[in-house]
């Protein structure tokens, strides 16, 4: 129900100090990037960590922004899965994420989560059609084919390998971002023309 200016959106990061230096640590990095996307017609996806201080600085920083990004929540056990959808419902997000990449959680749990999250609710992490089969049952109204970079499951595809199989199975009924290796507007050009709506861009 929203529009955007342009087809590419921030990708979702957490542990900034863990995983690219103390120039910026996670509060700092989500104040500029949720403003910064939201002032460009554009949303950021937010990450997640094992310390709290993430969600609650994703969370804050889109609350500054009045509801402009999108939190992404990991997978953790139920309680904390209800804690930190909690807090990103109470930011004012107009979406929320869950990466599922190795997560094993079934489409009933899934189905839990995205009648919980009160918002459309993203899946990111698909990379089957039945994948994408089973987000559209639990009730996402959007994927993210994504393979986390290539750092989570050994020998995953390339995401453009997958994308227009997936696009061809999903006809229509969620819509479709995809991420990794996307470097210049000429990879976005290429996703778009496999079929996605958009992409994700993080490092």
């Amino acid at each position: 129900g929203r529009k955007f200016k342009y087809p590419f959106f921030a990708g979702p990061v957490g542990a900034m100090t863990l995983h690219y230096g103390d120039k910026y640590n996670d509060l700092e990095y989500n104040e500029i990037l949720v403003a910064a996307c939201a002032a460009a017609g554009i949303a950021a996806f937010t990450g997640d960590g094992t310390n709290p201080k993430v969600m609650e600085g994703a969370t804050a920083a889109i609350a500054a922004s009045g509801g402009a990004g999108i939190p992404t929540v990991k997978p953790w056990d139920n309680a904390t899965v209800a804690e930190k959808m909690t807090m990103a419902r109470q930011s004012g997000c107009f979406a929320m994420a869950m990466d599922i990449d190795a997560a094993g959680k079934t489409v009933e749990q899934l189905q839990e989560i995205a009648q919980a999250a009160g918002v459309p609710f993203i899946l990111k992490g698909i990379m089957t059609v039945r994948g994408a089969e089973k987000a559209i049952e639990a009730g996402a109204a959007g994927i993210v084919v994504s393979n986390h970079g290539g750092r989570v499951l050994d020998d995953c595809p390339a995401t453009e390998e997958v994308l227009a199989d997936i696009v061809a199975a999903v006809d229509g009924r969620a819509k479709i971002l995809v991420d990794g290796g996307i470097r210049s507007g000429n990879d976005v050009f290429k996703a778009l023309a496999l079929g996605a709506d958009g992409v994700l861009v993080a490092r």
